[in-house]
């Protein structure tokens, strides 16, 4: 096994490897692809940046081009024209020539493409020696990924993980992250580190918005999932159209003796079989008509008891996840790998020994006897299945503390608020990370969607204050959901982010 990597190497800066590899500005033109080159000088550069701060030192290539660095934070290609003559660059890549930079200058039609294809050079190209997994979809990305990476592991085939919770690969990394799918530098970055830490094959989540700001340019699949397609992210799409077309774009990138694994339930499957450029399999559950489907399912408060039917062969399989949502994505990993001609057995085995994601369907005991979940659901879809997986294992009342984020979607909001009254008892309805939105007029968004005099809600924008009186009001057999934030440890209040964890605040009742 690989020694662990030292902390020099367990760091989150977006290109981790830019004292390593140094290349000269004749090999990133030929991935670029310019149009023309103006003040050409062949030189070192020795990284790659799309924002002023990603610049560590001179002989840097930067980047004008449209991104979505992050909520509240889009630039376009001059955002930050004025700073630039104050970077010591070796080169530009931009849609047009700037004056008064004496720097080489790749004019590209594309600058985000070309910028994925020249990171990715700059890493070493480290995925060409890597089995490469994609998961995409609204729901279910990170515990498909993880289990993935977690079955892989089984079989002994060493793989990481790239996603929403970080970067993972056994006991040799774990680091935060900042995207569900990263930046072009970062993630290749990552994939050289995990490649460097014996990794064979990666999962990651591909988020739409990694999808439509091309940041996975350059990559390639052996194998894609979709998991589900519902309502999210139509601040930045616009339509739920937008968002399926940009997600259809993965299937394109599979490999010709590659998988698109497809959920059969997801009304988009077709048309995302037609777009894979891969070999296509359906999951799904019995009746479904699916090449996977799952019989005989048996859901349990701690555990999903399922039989995985596949080419006239019938596989018991037991999960430690509990929750129909969950064998969906089960069933997605397991397709995934058995198209691939991993055993259905050996699957079973592994699947077996996998845990509960943090943040995700997680189970906390209280002092009182109630059950706490705390889970990450902040759409519709999510919060819907959340709230139908808890049902058949509450004996008494199930409560539910949530909220919507600021400064996104808001026509979700009375829909969430629509179903939360129909599927849980008492509701809670607080803040989520209000940012720069006012939290009582994201609530009352919330509540616009209840009809008058319908359900038991209380109002309480302050989260941990939400949750104190909610658990105050929960009794033996009961459940209390607390969903929206999962495994985030911070609640962003403006532009700040403040320390807070729906966990630490459950663990320390008394």
């Amino acid at each position: 096994m690989p020694p662990r990597l030292s902390r020099r190497w367990l760091n989150t800066d977006l290109n981790p490897f830019r004292d390593i590899l140094v290349k000269h500005l004749k090999e990133l033109i030929e991935v670029a692809g310019p149009d023309t080159v103006v003040h050409f000088k062949d030189l070192e550069i020795r990284g790659v940046a799309c924002h002023p701060s990603e610049v560590k030192g001179p002989g840097y290539l930067f980047a004008c081009m449209d991104e979505y660095l992050e909520y509240n934070l889009w630039q376009t290609w001059r955002t930050h024209l004025e700073i630039l003559p104050k970077l010591d660059l070796g080169a530009l890549l931009v849609p047009e020539p700037v004056d008064g930079l004496a720097v080489p200058q790749l004019v590209v039609p594309a600058p985000r493409k070309a910028f994925g294809r020249m990171a990715r050079l700059m890493a070493g190209c480290p995925d060409s020696d890597l089995l490469m997994f994609g998961v995409t979809g609204t729901n279910g990305k990170t515990t498909t990924t993880r289990m993935v990476a977690h079955m892989m592991e089984c079989l002994g085939i060493s793989c990481g993980s790239i996603g929403t919770l970080g970067v993972f690969l056994n006991e040799r990394i774990d680091q935060p992250g900042t995207y569900t799918t990263p930046l072009a530098p970062q993630l290749y970055g990552h994939l050289r580190e995990l490649k460097e830490a014996g990794a064979r094959a990666v999962a990651m989540e591909v988020s739409s918005h990694a999808l439509a700001l091309d940041r996975i340019a350059g990559l390639t699949f052996s194998g894609a999932v979709l998991t589900n397609i519902e309502r999210d992210h139509l601040d930045f799409h616009g339509t739920t159209q937008a968002y399926a077309e940009a997600k259809k774009r993965l299937f394109s990138l599979v490999r010709p003796d590659g998988w698109s694994i497809l959920n059969r339930h997801c009304p988009y499957w077709e048309p995302f079989a037609r777009e894979s450029s891969g070999r296509v399999a359906t999951f799904g559950s019995a009746g479904s008509g699916a090449d996977f489907e799952a019989q005989d399912l048996e859901l349990q408060p701690r555990q999903s008891i399922f039989t995985v039917a596949y080419q006239g062969r019938r596989v018991p399989f037991v999960s430690r996840l509990a929750g129909g949502f969950q064998v969906e994505n089960a069933m997605g990993a397991i397709a995934l790998l058995a198209s691939m001609g991993h055993d259905l057995e050996a699957l079973a085995a592994a699947l077996e020994s996998f845990d509960p994601v943090h943040g995700r369907m997680e189970q906390i005991p209280l002092p009182n006897g109630c059950t706490a979940l705390v889970d990450y659901a902040h759409n519709p879809d999510g919060l819907q299945h959340l709230l139908e997986a808890c049902r058949p294992f509450c004996q008494a009342r199930l409560h539910l503390v949530f909220g919507c984020g600021g400064d996104r979607d808001k026509g979700k909001r009375p829909l969430m608020g629509d179903i939360a009254n129909r599927l849980a008892d008492v509701c809670w309805i607080t803040s989520d990370n209000p940012r720069t939105e006012d939290p009582d007029r994201i609530i009352d968004d919330i509540l616009s969607g209840i009809e008058t005099g319908q359900g038991t809600f209380h109002r309480i924008p302050d989260r941990r204050q939400a949750i104190l009186e909610a658990y105050k009001n929960t009794r033996p057999g009961d459940i209390l959901v607390v969903a929206g934030k999962g495994h985030e440890d911070y609640q962003i209040v403006g532009l700040t982010k403040h320390p807070f964890s729906d966990q630490a605040v459950l663990r320390d009742l008394g």
